[in-house]
């Protein structure tokens, strides 16, 4: 493990459990047995730490979707989203400190923020062409409109990722069935 990887896997432990304003530089230093100086050397300030914790995160997310893709191409829209779901929240149950860290930014400060959106944008326009083409593959209701039936049933399902985020770990097989039901109404409300 290099330096800059032994420092994120602390920084990132450190952020999930204090979240980023009381998460400590100097505990990160003690964790990681390395010194604070280097850290600052890599990151230069605790910004671009927690920035670089979060786009670990995406990235351990972006190989098991890429894995999960491969192996389920032949899952249709629907089915691939039940599915895809329940992985999340396995990767979430694997990994609780993802789960913890991403709770933190909700308290992040404005100046974090605008740097965050982006690169949730950036992520979020990575993968949308995968749900895209398996959206496109299904026969929709006469005159229903693609585009806007594939964005309003991603934007049904972030809010209710949002909503159960911090309910999943004791609620797991509720949540689950409630986005299931939720996702048949929006199939049988759209498909022919």
């Amino acid at each position: 493990m290099t330096k800059k990887e032994k420092i994120i896997k602390y920084a990132l432990k450190e952020f999930a459990e204090k979240g980023f304003l009381a998460a400590s530089t100097n505990t990160i230093s003690k964790a990681s047995k390395v010194s604070k100086g280097a850290i600052f050397y890599h990151f230069k300030n605790k910004e671009n730490l927690y920035i670089e914790c979060l786009k670990k995160i995406q990235g351990e997310y972006e190989k098991e979707f890429l894995k999960f893709y491969s192996k389920n191409t032949h899952l249709d829209f629907f089915e691939f989203l039940i599915k895809w779901s329940y992985r999340k929240i396995e990767i979430a149950k694997e990994k609780p400190e993802y789960l913890q860290f991403f709770k933190t930014l909700e308290s992040i400060p404005e100046s974090l923020k605008e740097k965050i959106f982006k690169l949730n944008q950036e992520i979020y326009s990575k993968y949308i062409s995968y749900f895209f083409e398996k959206f496109e593959k299904l026969e929709l209701k006469e005159n229903m409109d693609r585009n806007f039936s594939f964005k309003i049933t991603f934007e049904i399902l972030e809010y209710l990722s949002k909503k159960y985020y911090y309910e999943f770990e004791s609620n797991f097989e509720k949540i689950m069935e409630e986005i299931e039901k939720v996702i048949n109404i929006i199939k049988f409300g759209i498909l022919k």
